[in-house]
């Protein structure tokens, strides 16, 4: 749900805020709103969205609050000048007829052209005009930055789910670009969610439909799809999710339903990776060690200020030895390959009255089963960093399953060593390290310094736990 205005205004008093020119147009792009002034002219309006959180849900919620209209987000991007970069949304407006707004009203784009004159506000008006009604010539730009797309996803949408007895009502975008989506409907029934992917997620498409069909208990229920936009209409997963019920007995769930799906998916390693999931087995993440550190090396040399601590050469000599360590003694550990998730945080686990259901299989892998389960619990550590509430229930919890399939010796073992190959296998999933100019983007060679330093937190804990063993 959208957040309401007064937390909203909390949220921007207190984080750093981006400014957005907007671009209102009503469904046929015949007109836009236009912000009034007190000398009878007139400009783009402007809105503030606090940084780092879902645009389109954050400028539909604050149009609906503000303006009483239910929009669209079209998408947004970057007008540059001499001067600065000015960020700018384009939205579709639903409403029927142009509703009356206070301290804005409804131009043709050619008044309003006249209006912003030699601005940037025009440059941005007239390009988003010309993608918006598709008046550019050989555009190659996303399905979703069309006016009308959404009444075409309405149409759709209502001849699948009217024959099961729904019918569509109110709508709300949780998400939104070109060629990506994520729409929430409510129906006369229970809701359904609409999910469009675009570069670089275009295989979730593909995944989601594989699961449905593999795994259907796990995963939301897929009513239809709609390839050429890379999308699917998919069922409400009933419950909430495990942020919002974090209990013993909810961690303790989720625990025990991840065992139960990546059991069902042994065997299944093929069709997964032919559904494009990717390759995180023990034999491609040692492919990757030594030009993993080979990189690092250069980035440690790069950094300017201490702290954070540059690890050495002998350092980084030592992990790598430990990393591919790890990896073979969980391959000894003879506990096989199933179907993870890289990206297993609690908004993705809903908890309902039969169970679990997993969200948003972009990151899905095949490889260890304990580095999902090492990813929950690091997501539960961001809440309290000096223990996970209920870790010791989960961990019960989740290794009795695997101590029945093989010794619980070896069961500790892979305890042991995935949390460190689960922090190798996140920071290589991406192949920017291997990009010599991706590794040029600021932040992101502190970034791969950053995970390499907590590869030999886990390192030092694997050597004290052997350490402790031995005594």
């Amino acid at each position: 749900m959208g957040l309401s205005v007064t937390t909203q205004n909390a949220i921007i008093k207190k984080a750093d805020v981006d400014r957005y020119q907007l671009v209102l147009f009503n469904r046929t792009g015949s007109v836009l709103v236009m912000r009034s002034s007190d000398d009878n002219g007139y400009s783009l309006p402007i809105m503030g969205v606090p940084r780092f959180t879902r645009l389109a849900e954050e400028l539909t919620t604050l149009l609906r609050s503000r303006w009483s209209v239910e929009t669209v987000l079209l998408f947004a991007g970057v007008s540059t000048d001499s001067q600065k970069e000015h960020l700018y949304a384009v939205l579709e407006v639903q409403d029927g007829k142009c509703p009356a707004m206070k301290s804005a009203a409804w131009l043709s784009v050619q008044q309003a052209l006249q209006f912003l004159g030699e601005t940037q506000g025009a440059l941005i008006l007239k390009s988003a005009y010309g993608k918006a009604a598709r008046r550019q010539s050989g555009s190659t730009v996303g399905p979703f930055s069309k006016l009308g797309w959404l009444q075409d996803l309405h149409d759709w949408a209502s001849h699948v789910i009217n024959p099961l007895g729904m019918k569509l009502k109110h709508f709300q975008q949780l998400n939104g670009s070109e060629t990506f989506s994520l729409i929430r409907f409510e129906t006369t029934k229970q809701p359904v969610w609409f999910k469009a992917v675009g570069k670089p997620n275009v295989h979730e498409y593909v995944i989601a439909q594989a699961l449905a069909q593999l795994l259907p208990r796990y995963v939301p229920n897929v009513l239809a799809a709609k390839p050429e936009w890379h999308a699917w209409l998919m069922s409400n997963a009933e419950g909430v999710t495990l942020w919002e019920a974090q209990s013993s007995t909810t961690c303790q769930t989720a625990a025990k339903t991840l065992a139960d799906l990546q059991f069902e998916s042994l065997g299944m390693t093929n069709v997964l990776l032919d559904a494009n999931c990717r390759d995180l087995r023990a034999p491609a993440l040692l492919e990757q060690v030594d030009p993993f550190f080979d990189t690092v090396a250069k980035l440690m040399r790069q950094q300017t200020k201490i702290p954070p601590p540059i690890l050495t050469c002998h350092e980084l000599a030592d992990l790598r030895a430990t990393l591919k360590d790890a990896l073979h003694c969980l391959v000894a550990t003879q506990i096989p390959d199933s179907l993870g998730h890289s990206d297993f945080n609690p908004a993705n686990i809903i908890v309902g009255p039969e169970g679990c259901v997993f969200l948003d299989w972009a990151e899905a892998h095949v490889g260890h089963p304990f580095l999902t389960f090492e990813y929950l619990i690091a997501h539960l550590h961001k809440s309290d960093p000096t223990r996970p509430k209920f870790e010791n229930e989960m961990r019960s919890t989740y290794r009795e399953p695997w101590a029945c399939a093989t010794s619980p010796e070896q069961v500790d073992e892979a305890f042991a060593c995935s949390p460190l190959v689960a922090v190798f296998a996140y920071a290589v999933t991406s192949n920017l390290w291997r990009d010599p100019v991706g590794v040029k983007i600021p932040g992101v060679a502190g970034h791969f310094r950053s995970l390499t330093r907590r590869m030999k937190q886990e390192a030092d804990s694997i050597r004290l736990r052997r350490v402790s063993w031995l005594n």
